[in-house]
């Protein structure tokens, strides 16, 4: 991927997030001035949705902020934010759902879960550590022109492996994120947690959450791309 092909990739990805972000946002404040219909609270869903899929174990806990809501598979606990926990906005209620939808793909052994939470402590890593590797082995080449030796393009290499955790990780990530929306979705038509014409909010708020890691996989393989193109150069590599 040559540079300009990378840059006009990255700010088609950029204006995307930005756009992503604020549909994100806009639809969680709009939901969140909407009371469900059943006027249930979002512990009271959790509580009923894991009930409903034979979940055990798991308590439903507190944990201050915005958008701390998370499942907690080592913890056996689902927290909610400030936003979610007692609350009965649609958007609490779709959060929460969601969240225990990761509980209830736990409990399943739903396979790409469980490679998403293998992947997860070393994917931060590598998407850090990755391109910096990656630029070692360049410079390592640009400095041994003159040595028949080709560490610095099998160090990049290695910087470009290293990376490929971090892409694996999001190409995982996505259709767990929406499989988790799928199945929060499914139980608040079933059991009636908001009412009928709130469904389709409910839907599109989902969907958008689950928008933001379809960018972010998206700028990962751009990443993934540059890298490569990057190892591949005329400076990473003696001819």
């Amino acid at each position: 991927m040559g540079y300009f092909a990378y840059l006009i990739g990255a700010v088609i990805v950029f204006v995307w997030s930005m756009i992503v972000q604020a549909n994100l946002k806009s639809k969680m404040q709009k939901g969140a001035q909407m009371r469900a219909g059943s006027g249930k609270t979002a512990n009271q869903v959790v509580e009923e949705m894991l009930r409903a899929h034979d979940v055990t174990g798991i308590t439903v806990e507190h944990k201050p902020g915005n958008l701390t809501d998370c499942y907690s598979p080592k913890e056996g606990k689902i927290y909610l934010s400030d936003t979610t926990y007692g609350q009965s906005s649609v958007t609490a209620i779709a959060v929460a759902a969601h969240e225990a939808g990761h509980a209830v793909q736990d409990h399943e052994n739903m396979l790409l879960y469980e490679v998403r939470q293998f992947l997860a402590p070393a994917a931060g890593i590598a998407s850090r550590v990755g391109p910096y590797i990656v630029i070692a082995g360049v410079l390592i080449s640009a400095y041994a022109q003159n040595s028949s030796s080709d560490i610095g393009y099998t160090i990049g290499t290695i910087g470009i492996l290293v990376y490929f955790v971090a892409f694996l990780f999001y190409l995982v990530m996505l259709p767990v994120e929406r499989n988790a929306s799928n199945r929060a979705f499914k139980d608040m038509k079933e059991f009636g947690w908001v009412a009928d014409d709130q469904l389709s909010f409910a839907r599109t708020a989902l969907r958008a959450a689950g928008d933001t890691y379809a960018v972010a996989l998206a700028s990962s393989a751009i990443t993934l791309l540059r890298l490569l193109a990057i190892r591949g150069s005329r400076g990473g590599r003696r001819r």
